[in-house]
């Protein structure tokens, strides 16, 4: 079969055609964002918010007089709050000051930090208004409130000085228990702030991770000392603690290690950028409607509300440690919250023959000892 010059071309054109439409299709399918306009009537509703950056909330402001010259507006301002507290904020200048109205967009991921339960209808108070290049306000304020309903899959708990412990570590002495300790760790000669924070979040079962913002004074000190100096991306944190519903889990710095996780385990990441926590629920949670979170800049083994079972079945029975790494990440004097004999893969059951189980322990603990 031959082409001629004007059925290539037409060949082309028609493949060009068709490249641009898929090309624009996916540009279109990659820019998809959702705004919500808000008449500011106060009937207004946001639904499914889960801080999304693609989620935009609008309103307009008017001006008091004319327009915007007349009222001697030059910047338009928005913020959003709860319960007295501002949780986003808005400052843009105004376009065209012969009009008298401007549309004002939020994205909904300026308010990551705002509270809520998953599932819960918290109302939120947005207020707008104008000022000259004084900062004078030339365009009175406008409030009205907005209902802000959080997906199921989403929940925020905020921390601040007054909801979270904090007390300042007392220096040991050289004979301490703690100076003792250090000397068989890793972790800084300083004792870090005893920092912890415990509050029950609403969940939808094992459907949500909930995020807690740690907003102290002093929270990103704290855990910054309790955690290993040399620690990276995905580590396992010991040094600081998270537990549900009383039972310790796994933390891990910046990011999950997928190879030390099982389908369905709760655990926890630390955003060390930010000093956020988020928390995963797992099948531990299937069908609860609440959890309790407790986060502490103290080491597993020095929460004494953690089960010390639970503790060793965490790191010696999950994670699979020795008593090398045991004594390298929690000190030596932790050793009394773990089972060493199981830490040196010995069960608990006498060694037919009479060898003594002594012996037995030193064998497999050349296996474990350094895991």
């Amino acid at each position: 079969m031959q082409f001629n010059r004007s059925t290539v071309t037409t060949l082309l054109m028609v493949a060009l055609v068709a490249l641009a439409g898929v090309a624009g299709f996916a540009g279109s399918a990659a820019a998809t964002t959702h705004t919500t306009t808000l008449a500011g009537d106060g009937t207004d509703t946001v639904a499914d918010f889960n801080a999304s950056d693609d989620e935009y909330l609008e309103t307009d402001i008017s001006s008091d007089g004319t327009d915007f010259a007349t009222d001697g507006t030059s910047t338009a301002k928005m913020n959003i709050s709860l319960d007295g507290t501002d949780y986003a904020q808005l400052e843009t200048a105004i376009t065209d000051d012969t009009t008298a109205s401007q549309t004002l967009n939020l994205s909904e991921g300026e308010l990551d930090d705002l509270p809520g339960d998953a599932g819960e209808t918290v109302t939120v108070n947005v207020t707008t208004w104008g000022t000259d290049g004084n900062g004078s306000v030339t365009t009175a304020e406008s409030t009205f409130a907005v209902d802000i309903t959080f997906q199921n899959s989403y929940a925020v708990a905020s921390v601040d000085d007054s909801s979270a412990t904090i007390e300042e570590a007392d220096g040991p002495g050289f004979f301490s228990t703690s100076t003792i300790t250090s000397l068989w760790s890793s972790s800084s000669d300083d004792p870090a702030d005893l920092h912890t924070y415990e509050s029950t979040v609403g969940i939808d079962g094992s459907n949500t991770t909930v995020t807690v913002l740690d907003e102290t004074t002093n929270g990103s000190d704290a855990y910054s000392e309790s955690i290993r100096d040399d620690i990276e991306s995905g580590d396992v944190i010991y040094g600081a603690s998270v537990g549900v519903n009383g039972t310790p889990v796994k933390a891990f710095y910046d990011e999950v290690d997928t190879d030390k996780i099982a389908d369905g385990d709760t655990y926890a990441v630390y955003d060390s950028s930010n000093n956020v926590w988020t928390v995963h629920t797992g099948d531990a949670q299937d069908g609860a409607t609440e959890m309790d979170v407790y986060l502490s800049s103290q080491s597993y083994t020095s929460v004494d509300s953690f089960d010390s079972s639970a503790v060793n079945d965490l790191f010696v029975g999950d994670l699979d440690m020795g008593v090398s790494s045991l004594v390298s990440n929690f000190g030596f004097g932790s050793l009394s919250t773990f089972s060493v004999l199981e830490a040196l893969g010995v069960g608990m059951i006498a060694p037919a023959g009479g060898a003594s189980l002594a012996g037995l322990a030193l064998v497999a603990g050349r296996k474990r000892l350094g895991a």
